[in-house]
């Protein structure tokens, strides 16, 4: 590639790319040429266009179909930001004309799906990356660093609870467990990242119960995805992780997350009330504090570290097996709790 800006597009303009956390790649707008954008709703698509041709401040193409935005465009890279259910279709046809690809979480509805994503990307030779934000902040790696150190003794319990509202202005589709996977696969992908990486070894089992409180309607029909659960799943080497979630705050109320390792020599436990702080404790009655609210984000970010692989061809830090990875323990607990039983992880592989 030479030493041009890579011409990038944004597929799919709903509440990710247009509302939630600001315009994609805007935390890279200097690197990069924003050449199109492509949605198939004309309302989505004349909001979007116009918002990215002022930030990005240049024309910027509108498209309502991605078959031919692929086509036409030249691009070297593509944000991916349509529903869960067709990041494989979408996935695959940039991949097949060369573009490589920066898709959002999670990374599709079925493990067969992102065997497809992967197998395309690896016969394509191009990049395959994904947006699980929570990846890159240097606090979750801290909390690593510290594990690896031996400092906690041998990992027993990881947990994480998270009280938060519904998905108020969201999609019909994410309202659909057959199109966004249910509300665990969306949402827990993130923690679960987080949760396996700390202990180090491959989850086995899972249990887990919940179910829907409120049934919203927001478009006219009952969702059927989960707005409370709690999730207990064990790990090959002995360790159990736990988490539980809730949807039914509302929407006004502050968002309660809340993260804890314990080990056999100490516990780590931060909240989402703490911003970037990290609190250590150990046996021994010691106690240690670590605030990573200075440059709090890993190889600058997702965008930048996309770009990153695009120029060098340095894998991602979030790569298809990452992905894919994050998605065992949420689908085995969607599984559980539909069919109220123990769900073996291989099962579904």
């Amino acid at each position: 590639m030479d030493k041009q800006k890579p011409r990038v597009a944004v597929l799919g303009l709903g509440q990710r790319a247009c509302f939630h956390g600001g315009l994609l790649f805007d935390s890279v707008r200097d690197q990069v040429l924003m050449a199109a954008v492509c949605d198939n709703r004309p309302d989505r698509l004349e909001y979007g266009q116009k918002a990215y041709a002022a930030a990005f401040e240049g024309p910027v193409k509108p498209y309502d179909d991605y078959p031919r935005m692929f086509a036409e465009e030249k691009l070297d890279g593509v944000f991916i930001a349509g529903p869960n259910y067709l990041h494989r279709d979408m996935t695959v046809a940039a991949l097949e004309q060369g573009i490589n690809v920066l898709c959002e979480k999670p990374m599709e509805v079925t493990l067969a799906k992102c065997d497809e994503m992967m197998a395309a990307a690896a016969k394509a030779g191009k990049v395959l990356a994904f947006g699980m934000q929570m990846h890159y902040r240097r606090r979750y790696h801290k909390v690593k660093e510290i594990i690896d150190s031996g400092a906690l003794g041998a990992v027993a319990q990881v947990w994480c609870t998270e009280y938060r509202g519904p998905y108020a202005g969201m999609k019909e589709w994410v309202w659909r467990k057959e199109l966004s996977g249910g509300a665990i696969v969306e949402k827990n992908c993130h923690h679960y990242d987080l949760l396996n990486g700390w202990v180090g070894s491959p989850p086995t089992t899972v249990c887990a119960t919940g179910g829907t409180a409120k049934h919203h309607k927001p478009y006219g029909y009952t969702s059927d995805i989960v707005d409370h659960a709690w999730i207990v799943n064990n790990y090959e080497n002995g360790a159990t992780g736990m988490l539980g979630i809730c949807f039914l705050a509302d929407p006004k109320m502050p968002h309660h997350r809340e993260f804890g390792v314990h080990g056999t020599e100490g516990r780590i436990f931060f909240s989402h009330a703490d911003g970037e702080i990290i609190h250590v404790h150990y046996n021994n009655q010691h106690a240690e504090h670590y605030d990573m609210r200075e440059n709090p984000w890993l190889r600058g970010g997702v965008e930048a570290d996309f770009l990153n692989s695009i120029r060098t061809g340095e894998p991602p830090l979030v790569t298809g097996a990452t992905a894919k990875a994050s998605l065992l323990v949420p689908m085995a607990a969607e599984l559980s709790i539909q069919e109220k039983r123990l769900v073996h992880v291989n099962e579904l592989v």
